[in-house]
């Protein structure tokens, strides 16, 4: 008895593509902006990376503090009391305090990307979401942390990103009419086949 080969349909799932290009399309569109707006959403995309990155390894480990002390013999509840008295805090004050403001940065810089990526997508809307993430974060340093805080553990370099993330999307809302609006096309499941397979 002779058995037929079944062929199956090529898919997005089953070809070469990988699937993150799928996540890139599916986030950022298929289509391409100018060489400005690229940069601007290259730069600030590492920058939001950074940020939130340290936010989210800083929330987790100050949540599994106690895990930490039993696996590796690190006290981070102590370490964290002693640079909350030494900024005026109260020890328990301060460890709400960290934990609250690093809790909130996560989701300010997520409106932060969401801005980024309808920067991309050259959605005059964007702007709203970049400077609610940016205005939220400073408010919630100032609000949780305190000045001696902001003077004192936030770098020089963290300072000047916020600010250039700041700066950047400002000129690109005002630079937005003067743009190429024309934008070309990112290469589709097609055009990234093998020649032999066209």
């Amino acid at each position: 008895m002779e058995f037929k080969e079944r062929k199956s349909k090529p898919t997005k799932f089953n070809t070469a593509i990988p699937l993150v290009l799928l996540l890139r399309d599916f986030i950022f569109g298929k289509n391409s902006p100018d060489r400005f707006t690229k940069f601007i959403v290259y730069t600030n995309l590492l920058i939001w990376l950074c940020f939130t990155a340290w936010h989210l390894i800083s929330y987790f480990a100050i949540s599994l503090r106690d895990l930490i002390f039993e696996e590796k013999k690190i006290n981070v509840q102590e370490l964290i009391f002693q640079r909350g008295i030494e900024l005026g805090f109260s020890p328990y004050q301060f460890l709400n305090h960290i934990l609250k403001y690093h809790f909130i940065s996560i989701f300010a810089w997520g409106f932060v990307f969401v801005g980024l990526v309808l920067l991309w997508r050259k959605k005059k809307i964007f702007s709203f979401f970049i400077y609610i993430g940016l205005v939220a974060y400073v408010a919630i340093l100032f609000l949780f942390m305190g000045r001696k805080y902001i003077a004192t553990d936030v770098t020089f370099l963290d300072k000047i990103w916020v600010g250039y993330l700041f700066v950047s999307c400002s000129l690109a809302v005002f630079l937005r009419p003067y743009l190429n609006p024309n934008r070309q096309p990112m290469p589709t499941d097609e055009a990234l086949k093998p020649p032999h397979e066209a």
